[in-house]
C-alpha cells in the first residue's frame, strides 16, 4: 500500500481541477469588456456557458478518478476527455431535443 499523498499533493490536485472553473469569470469579464474578441460581439458571451459545464465536468471527473487512486496526470487528461464527452453529449441532446432543435418547435 502506498503512502498517503502529502498536502501539498492535495492542493496542488485540488487547483488543477477547480482552475478551469476559477477561469470562467475571467473568460466572461474579459468577453464583455471586449478584451477578447472571437468575432461575435456580444454573442461572444455564450462561449461561457460551454466553459463552464465543461469545467464542472472536469473537476468531477477529477475528483472521483483522484478518490479512485489514479496519478494526477492520468487523472487530468482521462478527466479531460469526460468533460469533452459529456459535453458533446449534451450539446447533441440539445441539437436534437432543444426547442430549436432537429425534434422540437419551430
Amino acid at each position: 500500500m502506498s503512502a498517503p499523498p502529502s498536502t501539498v499533493d492535495r492542493v496542488r490536485r485540488i487547483g488543477i481541477a477547480l482552475l478551469p472553473l476559477a477561469l470562467a469569470p475571467v473568460l466572461g469579464y474579459l468577453i464583455a469588456s471586449g478584451r477578447l474578441d472571437l468575432g461575435g460581439g456580444e454573442k461572444d458571451l455564450v462561449w461561457v456557458l460551454p466553459w463552464l459545464v465543461w469545467s464542472i465536468l472536469f473537476a468531477i471527473g477529477s475528483f472521483v478518478l483522484w478518490r479512485r487512486g489514479w496519478t494526477a496526470v492520468r487523472s487530468t487528461v482521462w478527466s479531460a476527455a469526460i468533460a469533452l464527452a459529456g459535453l458533446l453529449c449534451g450539446a447533441a441532446l440539445l441539437a436534437a431535443f432543444g426547442k430549436l432543435g432537429v425534434g422540437g418547435r419551430f
